[in-house]
């Protein structure tokens, strides 16, 4: 695939598209009040399908992977943003959210719940990194070492009740665990090349969409829940097999895409796109309310606080990129 400064076009859609069906799941829960499209549809797999590109991205085939030119990269590219974005939105959110005070604002920055996605992303790349140093001379163990944490999880939510749980989750790390083996994945097909060449088949992307629809409906029916945060899942196995399909149907779609700017400008600022993901609905919705344009079970109105989310957020990330080159 062609690349543009070093991106992988496809891989800056795929994000751009799961960037985007964040902000419309965001879109419906701040401006609707609930969600519209089923959770289980969409929602979840919009974040593992962004672990698992990311995963795609994390070692370069044609470098040497260095620990601490990667340690580096995780601290100005994610722990730095998630500060400094969380704090400055810590204000505003207190003005939103009528239960939420500057102290508890404080401390969910601090513990690493202000966001679960960012917070899980780093433990994520933090974890991957050991275990790849740890098996720097037996590569056949990696998957293992990142397949341990999702069985961890899946033990412990099948055990202790999910409220107990989702109040011992420090910096999102059971998040973090279960999107291992996912972020896992991305990482082995970027070593196989013909693992990326098989996703251009055309037998294998319609054989991946009727097996993807066949169980979404299957899903929707049954009633299974499959949420990734906070964790409430039916079926850990389920949910491992239901987030690799879709995260490869993804990935075989971006393949054949044409180019499209503004999807693919979505997926290379992804980041900052996320940290507004919930603060632009949020006001969009409010504002659409005051103006007597309530989502009334009406579609349209959906699909045009959507629109608005959408150009709202690229014109706050264009400023924040204008900011950063001129710095």
């Amino acid at each position: 695939m062609a690349t543009t400064d070093k991106r992988i076009l496809w891989i800056d859609m795929a994000r751009g598209l799961c960037m985007m069906a964040i902000l419309l799941f965001h879109t419906e829960c701040y401006y609707c009040g609930e969600e519209i499209i089923p959770y289980v549809v969409f929602a979840g797999n919009a974040a593992i399908a962004f672990f698992f590109v990311s995963g795609y991205l994390f070692v370069r085939p044609d470098a040497e992977f260095s620990i601490k030119r990667k340690t580096r990269s995780i601290i100005t590219g994610l722990v730095v943003p998630y500060f400094i974005f969380t704090l400055v939105i810590a204000l505003p959110k207190t003005f939103a959210h009528d239960d939420l005070s500057i102290q508890d604002a404080l401390l969910n920055i601090i513990t690493g719940h202000a966001t679960w996605f960012v917070p899980a992303l780093i433990v994520t790349q933090l974890l991957f990194m050991l275990l790849m140093r740890l098996c720097k001379s037996r590569h056949q163990w990696l998957p293992v070492g990142c397949a341990l944490p999702f069985v961890v999880v899946a033990l412990l939510h099948h055990y202790i009740d999910n409220e107990v749980l989702s109040s011992h989750n420090l910096w999102c790390w059971q998040n973090a665990f279960f999107m291992l083996f996912f972020f896992y994945m991305g990482h082995a097909m970027r070593q196989r090349k013909e693992m990326v060449n098989l996703l251009r088949r055309n037998d294998v992307l319609v054989l991946l969409a009727v097996i993807v629809v066949g169980m979404k409906i299957m899903e929707y029916q049954t009633g299974i829940c499959l949420t990734v945060e906070p964790i409430h899942v039916t079926s850990f196995t389920l949910l491992l097999i239901d987030g690799l399909l879709v995260s490869l149907l993804v990935c075989a779609v971006c393949l054949r895409l044409p180019r499209i700017a503004p999807i693919e400008w979505t997926g290379a600022n992804s980041l900052y796109y996320y940290f507004i993901c919930g603060g632009v609905p949020l006001m969009v919705g409010k504002a659409l309310n005051w103006c007597h344009l309530p989502y009334d079970n009406q579609i349209w109105r959906l699909i045009l606080a959507f629109i608005i989310v959408y150009i709202a957020a690229t014109a706050i990330v264009w400023m924040l990129n204008l900011i950063k080159t001129r710095r």
